[in-house]
C-alpha cells in the first residue's frame, strides 16, 4: 500500500509540474507577443507622427516655392532657384530635439540624425523623374518652352516659356526621422508641386469677381467656365456643357431658397419669377470649388493698391491702360501697350498720332516730320504707311450710348484698310507687324465721352488681330467671318426658325464663309459694344427707341470691364450677368447673334459706368454663342496667362 502511494504521489507531482511548466511557457509567449505588439504599436505611431511631420514640412516647401515662382510667373526655374527656409523646433514644438537639414543623412551617414533631412525641391521630367545637377530645369509635362533664354539670366537655367498651355513638374522631399524602440522609424515624403500656365482664353467665361448668368431664353455655355470669386445662377435656362469652377461659393436656385441664385442686391430678379430655376450640368462634371487662378501669375492682394502713390498698380485694368512715367511697373511685361506694334492716339482736337510705345508711356511717332530730313527707319516708314492711307482712321463722329446716356465720340479704324488690297489670304500691309493695335483718345474726361470703333473686320490674315484701348470699344459689322452680309451661313434668314433659333440646333450653320478660317483675334476695352451690320450712326438718340439690328456674327475674344451689381442697399441695378457681358444698343428681337470666342473679366468699366436695365437700350438677341476651341491651341496676339500653383501627386518611399 505504502509503494501504491508513493507512485500516485510522484505522478501527481510530474504532472503539477508539467502543467507549470506549460502556463509558465504561455505566460512567456504571451508576455513576448505583448511586447511585440507594443513596439508595433509605438513603431506605427512614430511612423504616422513621422508622416504628419513630413506633410507638414511639404506644406512649409509648397508656401515658399509658389512664392518663388509667383516672383517670376514667366520663367522656367532651375533647382537652384529654390532655397526654402529649414522648419524650426518652433513649428514642431512636441518634437523634443528637433532638428533641420537639407542634407541627405542617408548617403552621408551622419551620426545622430536630425528630424527633417533631405529636404528641397528638385526640377523633375513629365513622368515626375527627379532631374540631377542644380541647373536642371523641369521638362514640361504639357506644353513648350522657349528656345531661347531670357536676356539677363543664366542661359543654362532659366528660359522663357512661350504662350502656350504649360505644365511644369518639382519633386518636394522630405525625410522624417523619430526615435522609437530599437531604433528609428523613417517617413521619406514625397509630394509632386506643379505649376500650370493657360490662357485665359481657354475659358470660355472667365472671371475674377462674382459671375452671374441669368439668361431668359435658353443658353448653353459650351466651353469651361470659372470664377475667381462666387457663382450665381438662378435660371434653368441656363446649361453648362463642360467643366463650372469656382474659388469662394456657388448659389444656386432652390425650392427652399428661391432667391439663393442672385447676388445680394440684385433687385432685377425677384424669388416669385416663374424663370428661377437651378441650371442643367453635366452628371459627371457638377459646379466645383477650385483655386483661384491668378492672371499674371501674382496675387493680386499682393501687386495692387488703390492706396498707395503709383497709378500703375491700380487693378488688372492696368492692362489696358498707358503706363505712367516716374513709377515702377509690375505689370510691364503684360500690359498690352507694351505688347503693341502700333500705338495709335487722338487728342483734344482730333489729331492723329501714330508711332511705338514706349515704356514709360510716351510714343515713338512714325510720322513724317513736319520740317528736315526725314530720319525714320524702313519699319518705321512701312508701318505709318500701313496705318495712314486715305479712310483707315476717321474722327469727328459721335454716336448716342443710351445706356451712357451721352454721346460718343468716336475714332474710327477701318481694319479693310490695313490689308494688302485684294490678296487672298489677307495679309497686313506691314509684313512685320505682331497684329496688336493700341489706340486710344487720350482726351477722355466725365463730361467728354470717348471710344473706338472697328469697321469692316470681315478679313483677318491667318495670324490674328488684337484691339486694345482704354476707352470703349464699339465693334461694327460682321467680324473675321470672311465674308459681309448674307455670305455668311450663320446670318443668313433660312437657317432659323421665326424666332431666330437654328433650324437644327445639334448643328449650327458655320460661323465663317465656306473656305475661310477664323483667324484668333480679341478685343480689349473698358467696355466692348456690339453693333450689327444695319447699325448706322444718328440712328439713336437718348429717349427714343433702339434702332433695328439684323443678324450679324463676332468671331474673337473679348476683355471687358462691367459694371457690377448693386450692393445691398443700393438703387437694386443688375451688372447684366455673362449674358450680357457684350453689350448691346440696338433690338435685336428675333435676331441672331453668332458669336465664337472667349469672354473675360479682369476688372471693372472706369468709362463706360451706365448701369445695365435702362430702358430703350437694346432688346436681347437670340444668342447663338460658341466657345472658340481653336483658341486652345491658337491663341489671339498677344500674352496674356494665368497661372496655378498646386500639390499632385503623394508618395512615401
Amino acid at each position: 500500500m505504502k509503494t501504491t502511494s508513493t507512485r500516485k504521489a510522484g505522478s501527481t507531482l510530474i504532472v503539477v509540474v508539467s502543467i507549470m511548466a506549460t502556463l509558465m511557457v504561455i505566460v512567456g509567449i504571451a508576455a513576448e507577443y505583448t511586447t511585440n505588439v507594443n513596439r508595433m504599436v509605438q513603431r506605427t505611431n512614430s511612423l504616422e507622427s513621422a508622416i504628419a511631420v513630413g506633410d507638414a514640412t511639404v506644406e512649409i516647401l509648397f508656401n515658399s516655392w509658389r512664392g518663388t515662382c509667383r516672383g517670376t510667373p514667366t520663367q522656367m526655374l532651375a533647382t537652384s532657384a529654390f532655397s526654402p527656409p529649414l522648419p524650426t523646433s518652433s513649428q514642431f514644438s512636441n518634437i523634443s530635439g528637433f532638428g533641420a537639414t537639407a542634407t541627405d543623412y542617408y548617403t552621408n551617414n551622419t551620426a545622430n540624425p536630425p528630424t527633417i533631412s533631405n529636404y528641397k525641391i528638385v526640377a523633375a521630367d513629365a513622368e515626375y523623374n527627379t532631374l540631377s545637377g542644380a541647373a536642371a530645369t523641369p521638362e514640361p509635362a504639357f506644353g513648350q518652352v522657349g528656345a531661347t533664354p531670357v536676356p539677363s539670366l543664366d542661359p543654362n537655367t532659366n528660359k522663357a516659356i512661350k504662350t502656350t498651355p504649360l505644365t511644369l513638374n518639382y519633386i518636394a522631399s522630405a525625410d522624417v526621422t523619430l526615435p522609437t524602440v530599437r531604433g528609428n522609424v523613417v517617413a521619406k515624403v514625397r509630394r509632386v508641386l506643379q505649376k500650370s500656365q493657360l490662357s485665359p482664353w481657354n475659358f470660355a467665361i472667365f472671371y475674377v469677381d462674382p459671375l452671374e448668368i441669368h439668361p431668359g431664353p435658353l443658353f448653353t455655355v459650351t466651353g469651361w467656365v470659372h470664377t475667381n470669386s462666387d457663382l450665381y445662377t438662378g435660371h434653368s435656362s441656363l446649361t453648362f456643357a463642360d467643366k463650372v469652377t469656382f474659388a469662394s461659393d456657388w448659389f444656386t436656385w432652390s425650392a427652399a431658397n428661391p432667391s439663393g441664385g442672385f447676388k445680394p442686391g440684385d433687385a432685377q430678379h425677384p424669388a416669385n419669377d416663374s424663370a428661377n430655376g437651378a441650371p442643367t450640368y453635366l452628371a459627371s462634371l457638377p459646379p466645383a470649388r477650385d483655386q483661384a487662378l491668378q492672371p499674371f501669375g501674382m496675387d493680386s492682394s499682393s501687386i495692387f493698391s488703390t492706396t498707395d502713390a503709383n497709378p500703375n498698380n491700380d487693378s488688372y485694368r492696368e492692362l489696358i491702360q498707358p503706363p505712367v512715367a516716374g513709377y515702377t511697373d509690375p505689370l510691364a511685361a503684360s500690359r498690352y501697350w507694351d505688347q503693341a506694334g502700333v500705338v495709335i492716339q487722338i487728342d483734344n482736337s482730333n489729331n492723329v498720332l501714330i508711332g511705338t510705345p514706349n515704356a514709360d508711356g510716351t510714343i515713338t511717332s512714325v510720322m513724317p516730320p513736319a520740317s528736315g530730313p526725314d530720319n525714320r527707319t524702313n519699319a518705321q516708314k512701312s508701318l505709318y504707311s500701313m496705318f495712314s492711307a486715305a479712310g483707315t482712321i476717321t474722327t469727328g463722329v459721335s454716336i448716342t450710348d443710351n445706356r451712357e446716356v451721352a454721346p460718343i465720340r468716336i475714332a474710327t479704324l477701318d481694319v479693310s484698310k490695313i490689308l494688302v488690297s485684294g490678296q487672298s489670304p489677307p495679309a497686313y500691309k506691314y509684313s512685320s507687324f505682331n497684329g496688336i493695335v493700341y489706340m486710344y483718345d487720350n482726351s477722355y474726361a466725365s463730361g467728354t465721352r470717348r471710344g473706338i470703333r472697328l469697321t469692316n473686320g470681315s478679313l483677318i490674315p491667318s495670324s490674328g488681330f488684337t484691339m486694345a484701348s482704354n476707352n470703349p470699344v464699339y465693334l461694327q459689322g460682321d467680324f473675321n467671318t470672311g465674308g459681309t452680309g448674307s455670305t455668311v451661313p450663320s446670318n443668313n434668314p433660312a437657317n432659323f426658325n421665326p424666332n431666330g433659333t437654328y433650324l437644327n440646333p445639334a448643328s449650327p450653320p458655320a460661323s465663317q464663309v465656306s473656305g475661310y478660317t477664323r483667324a484668333p483675334c480679341s478685343i480689349l476695352a473698358d467696355a466692348v459694344n456690339l453693333l450689327s451690320n444695319s447699325w448706322v450712326d444718328g440712328t439713336t438718340g437718348a429717349g427714343t427707341a433702339p434702332p433695328t439690328a439684323s443678324p450679324t456674327t463676332f468671331n474673337t475674344a473679348i476683355i471687358s470691364g462691367i459694371v457690377p451689381t448693386s450692393a445691398v442697399g443700393g438703387d437694386g441695378a443688375y451688372s447684366g450677368g455673362a449674358e450680357n457681358f457684350p453689350r448691346f444698343l440696338e433690338d435685336w428681337t428675333n435676331k441672331t447673334l453668332t458669336y465664337y470666342g472667349s469672354m473675360v473679366e479682369l476688372y471693372q468699366s472706369g468709362q463706360s459706368i451706365g448701369e445695365w436695365g435702362k430702358g430703350n437700350v437694346y432688346s436681347p438677341p437670340t444668342r447663338e454663342w460658341f466657345f472658340d476651341t481653336n483658341f486652345k491651341t491658337k491663341p489671339p496676339p498677344g500674352s496674356l496667362m494665368i497661372y496655378s500653383y498646386s500639390k499632385g501627386k503623394w508618395a512615401l518611399q
